[in-house]
């Protein structure tokens, strides 16, 4: 994947979100190099921190085990370099039961426009898959 666009659209921050999930293992740091910055930081709300050779290695993993994958964006908003997405997801990882799960993300992108500075809330959805 190459850049983020300046603006991102509800398509666009999908195609880059897809691409965490859907993909060639082997061209996971490519795709990290090219969305995240080197001091990329993720703060999950239930706990766990992911810094940038994380996020490599979750999306080389993630590449390789989704066997399901579907998350339109339903609402984006973007002022400057902060950004903030709401979407529900189906997936499958593995041999894992299927999930829908709900996705509030808020980022702020350094001055090339990758992503930073990243929080993100996930919650399944009572009566979910």
């Amino acid at each position: 994947m190459s850049a983020l666009p300046h603006t991102l659209t509800p398509e666009s921050f999908e195609a880059w979100l897809n691409g965490a999930f859907i993909g060639d293992p082997s061209e996971a740091r490519g795709y990290c190099e090219a969305t995240m910055s080197p001091n990329y930081n993720r703060l999950q709300a239930q706990g766990g921190i992911t810094n940038f050779e994380q996020a490599v290695e979750k999306v080389t993993f993630f590449r390789t085990h989704c066997k399901k994958w579907v998350a339109p964006v339903e609402m984006l908003v973007q002022e400057g370099k902060q950004v903030a997405v709401r979407l529900m997801c189906d997936m499958q990882i593995g041999d894992t039961e299927e999930k829908r799960m709900e996705l509030m993300f808020m980022a702020e992108r350094d001055q090339q426009g990758r992503f930073e500075k990243v929080w993100e809330l996930v919650m399944p959805i009572e009566g979910g898959k």
